[in-house]
């Protein structure tokens, strides 16, 4: 959250969309990644709150969503920037802020703000993570988007304010693919049934379908290398990737969301759920190696980052989950 507006790789993403779409891009960017600034209208980012992201303040003064997909969709209160919103009815802030208890802080809704919408007159999906999980079996047995995000723990909210011991605090470490949230969330099950390797990939944890999030820029690859009898390699193939890409008005494809004239392909790992993958086996063939791999940035763009010297310090792939099998 704090990172959302100065992330490099955001700033070198913003930086093409300005050049391709003009000026006009910046106010529907910041709405989310720098939405203090686009709640006061700071383009120039003159205040230096406006440029802290995501930030305490700008979430607790937000009183209402509107769940669709319209980008965006929060009401911000500014007429009192100290009363904040919160999951608590008995908060005990001192003299910090005043407080009122805010339903919409403790349901997954509240995410839809961002992490729900679609462009403007189109309706092509940009950002679905909401939607997803709103279809899953995590929201149907109560499960919100906090729950995992905000892993609650016992202990004091405020321990320099208030000394107040709650059973239930939410951690606000935002835990998303770059905080551990990826460890064991999908596996990788390979086989061979009627000449062909099967390769089952689950969804076992995430509430929502994988890759979720980021409009097209993560995506999540399968590919399965063979080895021979003496464990010489023979080849590897791509299986699939999961996410989704877009087209630009005269068809080329992949594109930024910027530029999204229509989806062009979108294959995703659903909550739980399992989608199987098949694969022909190459003559000689005497093991199968298969590898899911997740990418923060799909690897089409990388190469012109790389050239522009962007910092992806902490956007390098990440594996998954591995499987192996001998072949008959």
């Amino acid at each position: 959250m704090a990172k959302s507006w100065k992330n490099p790789v955001f700033q070198a993403f913003l930086a093409d969309a300005k050049a391709q779409l003009g000026e006009k891009v910046l106010a529907s960017c910041i709405a989310c990644h720098a939405p203090a600034a686009a709640v006061t209208a700071d383009y120039k980012f003159e205040s230096r709150v406006s440029q802290e992201g995501v930030t305490c303040n700008f979430c607790h003064n937000v009183s209402a969503v509107d769940p669709s997909s319209k980008p965006a969709s929060y009401t911000f209160e500014d007429a009192n920037p100290l009363l904040m919103r919160g999951p608590y009815s008995d908060s005990d802030p001192g003299s910090a802020h005043s407080f009122v208890y805010s339903e919409i802080h403790t349901k997954g809704e509240f995410c839809a703000a961002c992490h729900n919408y679609s462009t403007p007159g189109t309706d092509i999906p940009i950002e679905m993570t909401y939607g997803r999980w709103k279809t899953s079996k995590a929201a149907a047995g109560g499960k919100q988007c906090q729950d995992c995000h905000m892993p609650p723990y016992a202990g004091q909210a405020a321990p320099r304010i208030s000394k107040m011991n709650r059973d239930k605090v939410h951690a606000h470490s935002f835990r998303g693919p770059r905080g551990g949230a990826l460890d064991s969330v999908a596996t990788l099950k390979a086989v061979v049934e009627g000449g062909r390797l099967k390769l089952s990939v689950a969804n076992r944890r995430a509430g929502h379908a994988l890759p979720g999030g980021g409009g097209g820029m993560r995506v999540i690859a399968l590919s399965v290398s063979f080895f021979g009898g003496a464990g010489e390699s023979l080849s590897t193939t791509s299986v699939q990737t999961y996410g989704i890409q877009y087209a630009d008005a005269k068809g080329k494809t992949p594109v930024p969301k910027w530029l999204a004239a229509k989806v062009a392909r979108q294959t995703e790992i659903p909550p739980e759920g399992t989608v199987v993958e098949w694969c022909q086996i190459p003559p000689k063939a005497k093991k199968a190696r298969a590898i899911l791999v997740y990418h923060f940035i799909d690897p089409a763009y990388v190469p012109a980052l790389k050239q522009r010297q962007v910092d992806l310090t902490g956007h390098q792939p990440v594996v998954l989950a591995r499987a192996e099998t001998k072949l008959p």
